[in-house]
């Protein structure tokens, strides 16, 4: 243990830890992320609240029973540098560690108390295997991990490779995702409280299709949780 330890502190001087936002060296006892970085991430509560930008987004989209972001998202932030590592440059941590720290703030709340599982939004297979992951089954551990619940990320699955929702209206992105899921085995989700994962929220249309074909196919109840929305 003791030669670990001093192989840690050797490698440590030569190769330092960096936030992972703002890249500056992190100082002794600063985790992942600077204190100062820490102080500056835009933070939500809507996980205090059944009423908040999420559900009321949804509302008419998706029956959502509650439905909460962790942080908002906006162009060149900490949030948008975070994200970008985690869904572009293979930063597995991101999504872990922001999802253990979202955890945390949805057992404090009275509307997360009775869920029985934790879905992340599926990317379609042939997405999935030129990325190599799906950013979302990270923040989904982060969030199972600290909630102490199980991950289920093969029985819900993207049937229909959409196209990037980037450049699309509004209704076209409804369009673009209608029907793109389906449940592989219903019986996994029936009349269970799902907790269903993505890592950005716009319009909402894609969370919209994924939770109202969990209901209509699996008969179950459907909360959301998203690292940010723009």
């Amino acid at each position: 243990m003791k030669i670990k330890s001093y192989w840690e502190s050797f490698v440590s001087i030569l190769f330092p830890p960096l936030c992972v936002s703002c890249e500056n060296v992190l100082l002794y006892q600063e985790e992942f992320i600077c204190t100062t970085c820490r102080f500056h991430l835009p933070i939500n509560d809507h996980y205090l609240f059944k009423q908040n930008e999420i559900t009321q987004r949804l509302l008419g989209k998706a029956p959502i029973d509650a439905g909460a972001a962790y942080l908002s998202f906006s162009k060149s932030s900490l949030v948008q540098v975070m994200i970008h590592k985690l869904k572009y440059s293979k930063d597995h941590r991101v999504g872990i560690y922001l999802g253990n720290c979202f955890g945390k703030e949805l057992l404090t709340s009275p509307f997360y108390t009775n869920i029985d599982v934790v879905v992340p939004v599926p990317l379609h297979r042939k997405k999935q295997r030129i990325r190599g992951y799906n950013q979302s089954e990270y923040i989904a551990q982060g969030i199972a991990q600290t909630m102490m619940l199980p991950v289920n990320q093969v029985d819900f699955i993207r049937v229909i490779d959409t196209e990037t929702q980037t450049k699309k209206s509004r209704i076209e992105r409804h369009d673009n995702v209608e029907k793109a899921f389906s449940c592989r085995k219903p019986s996994a989700f029936e009349h269970k409280h799902v907790l269903l994962v993505d890592d950005v929220f716009t319009t909402g249309a894609t969370i919209a299709s994924a939770i109202q074909t969990l209901v209509e196919q699996c008969h179950c109840k459907v909360s959301v949780a998203v690292l940010a929305i723009a």
